[in-house]
């Protein structure tokens, strides 16, 4: 093994390692039924390590629209028990007013076919109320993966009640950012 393939090793150990922000986004978007064309939506992906991606996209002529898949370099060094995570917002600007599409929140940096599964196929309308939702992690970990949306799935969408998880107020406003 050279001298460069084993600072190249090293340094994957301490960082400078690939990280999956968000598989490839597809979906559609309404109001009452009705497809909202030329609306923008904005995507805000972020890692912990501060750095960031922002991208944005018009829905077409039935409401349509879509992203590609979103990786980046980290520099973060990999230190065991240190906080690692991304983040996923997707906003949809109509009529000076932003609505939350998608908003999650996971730990680690890896790709999840879970995430992959419910981005996929987002279907939202406006008219929706955003909730907080559960949705089924396949690895067998134990606990469910969460988001918020004014989207909807016919399988694996499990909304969350409010009321016994949190306050209200932190999750109904039409805040820029649709965090958990």
């Amino acid at each position: 093994m050279s001298l460069l393939e084993s600072f190249k090793k090293l340094g994957n150990y301490f960082g400078a390692y690939k990280v999956h922000l968000c598989p490839e986004v597809k979906g559609q978007v309404s109001e009452n039924g009705e497809p909202l064309i030329n609306a923008k939506i904005e995507r805000r992906l972020r890692f912990s390590d501060g750095k960031y991606v922002e991208d944005f996209a018009y829905t077409d002529d039935k409401g349509g629209f879509s992203f590609p898949e979103a990786n980046m370099r980290s520099n973060q060094p990999a230190v065991p028990f240190a906080e690692i995570f991304t983040s996923q917002s997707l906003l949809l600007k109509h009529k000076s007013k932003e609505y939350c599409l998608w908003g999650a929140r996971l730990s680690g940096f890896s790709f999840r076919e879970e995430y992959a599964k419910k981005l996929g196929r987002l279907v939202a309308d406006i008219s929706s109320d955003k909730v907080l939702f559960k949705f089924e992690n396949t690895k067998g970990e134990d606990y469910k993966f969460e988001a918020v949306s004014i989207g909807r799935w016919n399988e694996d969408f499990e909304i969350i009640d409010l009321d016994s998880y949190f306050d209200l107020s932190d999750i109904e406003s039409d805040d820029e950012e649709c965090q958990l």
